[in-house]
């Protein structure tokens, strides 16, 4: 019967109560976890167990990021449409005045300042 090649090496003795604790805790032999995660180590990434949900999370974060960006743009095109619109609404007067274009640009700010303190800081730095 062929034996498995005996291995001494020194490990510090915070890893070794951790292997110990894995190895009480899960009925498996302590040869067997370091053989296992030396396995795992000189397992390229791609073909690791791992590989594909970490692949699926970074698909997820790319659409979420292409949501973000997606999400800023109709803002940024909804605080357009709105300064137009307060631009060109007429006042009460019929004459438009400079007092109602400055009018109209203050409320355009005081609505982006809203929209800017409820929305995702990472979009807007």
């Amino acid at each position: 019967m062929a034996r498995n090649p005996r291995l001494h090496i020194r490990v510090s003795e915070t890893n070794h109560r951790k292997v110990k604790q894995f190895s009480a805790e899960n009925g498996v032999h302590v040869g067997t976890l370091i053989d296992e995660a030396l396995t795992l180590l000189f397992t390229p990434p791609e073909d690791r167990p791992d590989a594909a949900i970490i692949q699926r999370l970074e698909r997820v974060e790319d659409q979420i990021e292409k949501l973000e960006t997606g999400t800023a743009f109709q803002t940024d095109l909804l605080i357009e449409f709105i300064f137009e619109w307060l631009r060109q609404r007429p006042g009460k007067n019929p004459f438009e005045t400079p007092t109602d274009a400055t009018r109209a640009r203050s409320e355009l700010e005081a609505l982006t300042k809203r929209v800017v303190e409820r929305s995702n800081p990472h979009i807007w730095n």
